[in-house]
């Protein structure tokens, strides 16, 4: 449970942090998961479409790198987004290109790594409406 403008919303008190670099995957869950949510982890597209798949109503936020084998962030983005319009997707890159992408299509959030955990924070909070689950 989390608490958001004052209701309380059953559920959605995940995020699903999604990278193929081991190192990112530590700082990312290491900081969500000090900010009180509770962490899904997936190393690729296709696992974090599974993942998403099995916990969709726990999952209150994906934070997504953009390049990775497999299925890559957008092609990710694309399909939750296709399932659920009211998703909510963070995407993060650390190459130039990657970046200028998401930013051409306009409709996603996007934080660039490497990220202070502060910065990766308050971007996850006002997504959520500053909303963070019960502890």
């Amino acid at each position: 449970m989390w608490v958001s403008s004052g209701k309380l919303v059953q559920g959605k008190n995940a995020i699903l942090v999604v990278d193929d670099e081991p190192g990112v995957l530590r700082v990312a869950t290491a900081a969500v998961g000090t900010a009180g949510y509770r962490v899904i982890v997936a190393g690729d597209g296709t696992a974090a479409w599974e993942e998403w798949l099995t916990h969709r109503e726990e999952i209150c936020l994906v934070l997504s790198d953009v390049v990775m084998p497999e299925m890559d962030g957008l092609a990710l983005a694309e399909k939750i987004l296709e399932a659920d319009p009211a998703a909510k997707i963070l995407m993060m890159s650390g190459y130039s290109d990657a970046a200028l992408e998401v930013r051409a299509r306009k409709t996603l959030p996007f934080i660039r790594k490497p990220f202070l955990t502060g910065d990766l924070l308050r971007k996850i909070g006002s997504m959520t409406d500053g909303a963070r689950p019960a502890r």
